[in-house]
């Protein structure tokens, strides 16, 4: 059997076509975003993190000389950290990173005994 369209019917069958392609293409397109969208994000929440480990090591170093230290700072490309030393035995070292949108905080308790430094606990929070 032989089908004969017509040719109204030919247009509206590539029509058809022509949308399920430019919603796939679209859909393709958007989840292509997403991903890149996500990896970014990803980066800058690691960045943020090494930024506010490198703080806290910048400030235990600079502890190790000057016990009394209070506050330290440290600007980089990828942000800034800011680091709070309060207490005296133990002393509470806390780093707080901004990169982009994202924060991380870091909490180091330490022990300083007789030009000593010991590390008690850290964490992320």
């Amino acid at each position: 059997m032989i089908l004969r369209l017509r040719s109204g019917q030919v247009l509206v069958v590539l029509l058809v076509f022509v949308a399920m392609a430019t919603a796939v293409t679209g859909a393709a397109i958007s989840m292509g975003i997403a991903s890149l969208q996500s990896a970014s994000n990803l980066s800058l929440g690691q960045s943020a993190y090494l930024l506010a480990e490198s703080g806290l090591e910048k400030t235990l170093l600079q502890l190790l000389r000057n016990p009394d230290l209070a506050q330290n700072t440290l600007t980089t490309s990828a942000g800034i950290a800011t680091i709070i030393v309060s207490g005296t035995d133990p002393k509470i070292i806390e780093s707080v990173a901004q990169s982009g949108n994202f924060v991380r905080r870091i909490r180091v308790v330490a022990g300083y005994t007789n030009g000593i430094l010991t590390i008690q606990s850290q964490h992320e929070y």
